[in-house]
């Protein structure tokens, strides 16, 4: 398989049918095997039941039922563990990233990049906020020299050999781009087109944005160095699948079917 899409869902019955819409066409278009692994973390709207509908209808959807909101790193996680495309491409449930951009993407990582952000011309948010996603974003500058001065964002390609790596977060704090970033060779940058939101608003402020940019630092900065490698964590949370189960990954004990 090509591609792997994994698609954190929190409260979005709305967007789902337009965005896998988009996603089938654009990969129906440009001729390569897909998946789209859409894993709800929680959602209170019915978004599960909007999932299990879909891959009813399309063999190339996969749903994953976590049952409590345990946050978009974790929901991202959780998928990646379950991909099994050559590449995987991570997006937002939001429809403000457009799957085309992903073309570009993919140009670049066909040129040696193993890892590929699609990054907006600017942060997009004004004053605190703002302030917030810049500091994030000098955490990942001034942590991981691979980046070479790049950003970092939640629409991302990646490359099996990368996240291969990834291992089961258990309880701990996880933020899928400091879980990758130390095994990519090379990171690229494309930027992408911000589409208006069209349901919903932003869960991050200043306030969030400080203390994950401090978490980030713990765990991934000051923790790191100290006690290096984590142990993996056998533990999960997820209690729902909707389609069929990867048959590389060995998850009988973590994922029940409904």
């Amino acid at each position: 398989m090509d591609y792997s899409v994994i698609v954190p869902v929190y409260n979005s019955k709305e967007t789902l049918k337009p965005l896998i819409d988009e996603i089938d066409g654009f990969f129906r278009e440009c001729g390569y095997t897909y998946e789209v692994i859409l894993v709800d973390d929680g959602s209170g709207d019915g978004s599960f039941e909007k999932i299990m509908e879909l891959s009813g209808t399309n063999s190339q959807i996969r749903g994953i039922h976590i049952k409590s909101n345990m946050g978009q790193q974790r929901a991202l996680a959780t998928g990646m563990l379950m991909a099994r495309g050559d590449w995987a491409i991570t997006i937002d449930d939001d429809l403000q990233h457009d799957i085309r951009d992903a073309s570009r993407m993919i140009s670049l990582a066909k040129d040696g990049c193993d890892m590929v952000f699609g990054v907006y011309e600017d942060y997009g948010s004004k004053g605190l906020r703002a302030l917030g996603s810049k500091l994030v974003g000098l955490f990942f500058r001034l942590r991981y020299g691979n980046l070479h001065g790049l950003r970092v964002s939640s629409f991302r390609l990646v490359s099996r050999k990368v996240y291969r790596h990834l291992t089961d977060p258990g309880n701990r704090f996880v933020y899928l781009s400091a879980e990758l970033l130390p095994y990519a060779d090379l990171v690229g940058n494309v930027e992408v087109s911000r589409r208006e939101r069209l349901y919903g608003k932003s869960g991050y402020d200043l306030r969030k944005c400080v203390i994950l940019c401090s978490r980030l630092w713990f765990n991934y900065g000051l923790k790191s160095l100290v006690f290096g490698e984590r142990k993996r964590h056998d533990e999960e949370d997820t209690d729902g699948w909707s389609g069929q189960l990867p048959e590389e990954r060995n998850l009988e004990d973590k994922v029940s079917g409904i």
